[in-house]
């Protein structure tokens, strides 16, 4: 090789800074554009250990420029060698000058052009570590390969990588200036100014001075082309490895572009055919019609009519003012919304695998709009969300049909056609490939815990996916927390036993009070997606179980993500062990009990509890603002003194009720031990009264494993042992609780006494009633209420909080233990039994 080929110059060169002037446009220009930041220590990552090439898809030297300046500027690896792009315009004159003195001498002496290949020029560059960018599809490079064939530059990364130790990094990239879902069928716009996927030059620019505050950079899978030659080569030529790496980069491009944009959109009508064209939901209309010609007609009519009830009608425009509109009351109602963008990275990872079904928890109507929100902000495609059809009153059930929402009845007995248009609705969305929303909880919780699952809507998703309507589903689950939930006197009227007021338009205009509050900071954490395929290899249940395995596991998967707040954690200390007051020394504490129990179980905590004692300090003048909690100074003014009055302790246990999914099983134990039926438990006994509570609060809770309660409690028992709270006698194996441990567990009973003393209460009235012969009488909860008070009121039960229609309602059910109330002597023995362990445990 020449001496003078070795420092050859080409145009598509950008290594230099630019100047004041230059720098200072481009800055304006290119300031507010974003990027997945997940990917940055990623790609410095890569960078260190090999070379970085970013593809594209078309080529464009706007994009060059967009991609190297943003890069620079954000300390990431940045392309500065692009193939086969000129870009002289924008070179100093001093490099002008150079690449042409080099290519009039290379032209002198071979009277060809230079080439980057023979002047080994792009070997060099790779080898020593140089981000380049290169493009896939492009016209010109085409001719050029397939013409005059000229070398591939993919087939050139491939022959150089088989030179090289370290590895090439190819990461497939796009830049979107827009979030609009890309249409069916082409208009105008785009027969004229080119399509979205590859705009013309004109729309480009004026896509980019119109959008570029909304220019987004995404990421797709990168590929080690070292390893993927080790599995892929046996012997094949350049050539075709170059051919099925273009094909698979472009897919992992289209696949990223599906995640922010959503699939090609059709029209609802186009849906509408689709779904009742179908033959299921043609035989379907015919049964309903009886085989009778003159039904026809009307039961396709209500076939398109139920159709219309359900389905959404997407429309991007909504979605942006809507977006508009929330970022205006964020800021009114709340404090921000807390997100983790290494969580969302992982979401965008399986987006590819398959359709993205996203199920949050669902604690209020400020879930939909909140999630959809952060995915938005996030530049992901916004879900078809399942909605009760509650919200479909006029005039926000419009505004919700065009922001996603598709509508569902609480039941679809006897609505045999309606279930057979819904499922095959779902099917459709599936088969398109939109991602889905749904709330397996059923409805929104009064409690502040999970609710057991409904696995219907996840029913149809799991027999369309086997239908192979869908390669895969891909769960996500997602925990929803508030520091205070807008609803709250709501759900506290419900508790109380009030009835539920219907969702209107005069409801709506009545929640305007809301907007002169605050309600502190919104939570949401994503759990790691679950793939529906991998789920299927790692788990034999029974086919007939399947769908309730999966959806226990989902809920499990929420509450692994369920973020603590510094409320929940003093809500909890008040109620399990400072109910008649505190000084603040006292509470932090028992926060710091907890909190140490909770981080060693690996269960996420706000940064704010970093500082235990602050966020104790911070939560109890909040509750003091929000007339919870009174404080009241010594009488020599050292020191305050805190309490919470009887009728707001309600109001605290929503919040404590949001973490006791950790805590739970240990109140279990906590109980037995303190139980006032033994002064000296043995491990067989504390297992016995486990397992009873375990089965009699199967409805109030999904625990975090189906494991052998014998080793369930011998753990539990160990960390007790470990905090000197009891102590074992090697001998006779028996148990005792230790001075301290007097002092400690009260505190994690408290967390079970609340639903002991709530069933303690169902199960005497329910004995009561049995032997009156009225038990079948429809105020029972009523009755249940009025003991409760009275129970209260007499000092029989601590909790106020007990007294609650949602626990009476489960506690009816789960008293009864499948027994008929008609069955006086049995049924009332047994009850009567039950409220005797029930007392023993809850004192």
């Amino acid at each position: 090789m020449d001496m003078s080929e070795e420092n050859a110059s080409f145009p598509f060169v950008l290594d230099h800074k630019p100047g004041f002037l230059l720098g200072s446009f481009l800055y304006r220009l290119f300031r507010r554009a974003r990027f997945d930041e997940h990917m940055t220590e990623r790609l410095r990552d890569m960078n260190r250990h090999g070379t970085v090439i970013y593809a594209i898809k078309y080529p464009g030297k706007l994009d060059y420029l967009l991609y190297h300046y943003r890069f620079r500027r954000a300390r990431i690896p940045y392309p500065k060698v692009s193939f086969d792009m000129n870009m002289t315009m924008l070179l100093p004159m001093k490099q002008v000058f150079r690449v042409l003195r080099f290519y009039l001498a290379y032209m002198a002496r071979h009277k060809r052009f230079p080439s980057p290949f023979e002047t080994g020029f792009l070997e060099r560059t790779i080898k020593n570590g140089t981000s380049c960018l290169i493009s896939l599809v492009d016209s010109k490079g085409f001719t050029r390969r397939f013409i005059h064939e000229d070398k591939d530059y993919l087939q050139f990364l491939v022959e150089i990588q088989k030179k090289m130790d370290a590895p090439i990094f190819i990461i497939p990239q796009l830049i979107l200036y827009k979030s609009t879902p890309e249409k069916e069928k082409p208009g105008l716009m785009d027969i004229f100014f080119g399509y979205k996927d590859k705009p013309g030059c004109i729309r480009k620019i004026a896509l980019f001075f119109r959008h570029n505050r909304k220019a987004f950079i995404d990421f797709g899978t990168p590929l080690d082309l070292k390893t993927y030659l080790a599995e892929h080569d046996h012997g094949r030529t350049e050539t075709d490895i170059a051919g099925e790496l273009r094909s698979l980069l472009i897919d992992r491009i289209d696949a990223q572009k599906r995640v922010i944009l959503g699939p090609v959109m059709k029209s609802k009508q186009q849906l509408k055919e689709t779904v009742l064209q179908d033959p299921k939901i043609m035989e379907a209309i015919h049964e309903e019609a009886g085989g009778a010609k003159k039904k026809l007609k009307a039961v396709r009519k209500k076939a398109g009519g139920y159709f219309d009830e359900i389905a959404a009608d997407y429309n991007q425009a909504y979605v942006q003012f809507g977006h508009m509109v929330l970022s205006w009351v964020w800021k009114r109602l709340f404090d921000g919304i807390d997100v983790m963008p290494s969580e969302l990275g992982a979401v965008r990872e399986y987006a590819r695998r398959g359709p993205l079904i996203y199920i949050p928890s669902h604690k209020s109507h400020v879930d939909y709009l909140a999630l959809n929100y952060v995915l938005f902000e996030h530049h992901m495609h916004i879900p078809r969300i399942a909605a009760g059809r509650n919200l479909a009153f006029w005039p926000m059930g419009n505004y919700f049909r065009k922001s996603g929402a598709f509508f569902i009845r609480r039941t679809f007995k006897g609505a045999r056609l309606y279930a057979k248009v819904f499922s095959q609705y779902i099917r459709a969305l599936l088969q398109e490939g939109h991602p889905l929303e749904f709330y397996i909880e059923g409805g929104r919780s009064r409690s502040g815990k999970l609710i057991l699952p409904k696995i219907g809507f996840l029913s149809i998703l799991i027999e369309a996916c086997n239908e192979g309507y869908c390669e895969d589903l891909v769960f996500v689950p997602a925990s929803i927390v508030y520091d205070r939930i807008p609803e709250e006197s709501a759900y506290l009227h419900e508790i109380d036993g009030g009835a539920k007021e219907a969702e209107s338009f005069r409801q709506m205009l009545k929640a305007r009070h809301f907007l002169k509050k605050s309600y502190g900071k919104i939570y949401i954490r994503f759990g790691k997606p679950i793939s529906f395929k991998e789920y299927l290899e790692s788990t034999y249940p029974a086919t007939h179980q399947l769908h309730r395995h999966l959806a226990l596991d989902l809920i499990r998967s929420i509450n692994d993500v369920t973020l603590v707040t510094p409320l929940a954690l003093v809500a909890s200390a008040v109620l399990t062990t400072h109910r008649r007051g505190f000084h603040l020394p006292q509470i932090v504490e028992t926060a710091r009990l907890i909190h140490r129990f909770l981080t060693s179980r690996s269960v996420p905590t706000a940064a704010t509890l970093t500082d235990v004692e602050q966020a104790c300090r911070d939560t109890l003048s909040l509750l003091i603002s929000w007339k919870v909690a009174t404080a009241l100074e010594d009488i020599e003014g050292e020191e305050r003194f805190y309490f919470v009055d009887d009728d707001k302790k309600p109001e605290l246990e929503y919040y404590k009720n949001s973490i006791i999914h950790a805590t739970i099983t240990y109140g279990f134990v906590a109980a037995s031990l303190l139980s006032g039926s033994r002064q000296v438990p043995v491990t067989g006994s504390l297992a016995d009264d486990y397992k009873f509570m375990k089965h009699l609060f199967r409805n109030e809770f999904v625990y975090s494993a189906e494991g052998d309660d014998g080793a369930e409690v011998e753990r539990i028992l160990t960390y007790f042992t470990s905090e000197r709270l009891v102590e074992q006698d090697a001998e006779s194996g028996e148990w005792r609780v230790t001075r301290l441990g007097y002092d400690i567990l009260p505190t994690w009973a408290g967390f079970a006494r609340t639903f002991l003393e709530a069933y303690w209460i169902a199960a005497r009235t329910l004995s009561g009633a049995v032997k009156q012969g009225d038990a079948g009488r429809g105020d029972i909860l009523k009755r249940m209420h009025n003991n409760g008070i009275r129970y209260y009121r007499l000092g029989i039960i601590e909790h106020r909080e007990a007294v609650s229609h949602l626990l009476f309602k489960n506690a009816s059910a789960a008293v009864r233990d499948g027994r008929s109330l008609d069955s006086a002597d049995e049924t009332s023995e047994h009850l009567s039994a039950l409220a005797h362990r029930l007392y023993e445990l809850a004192h």
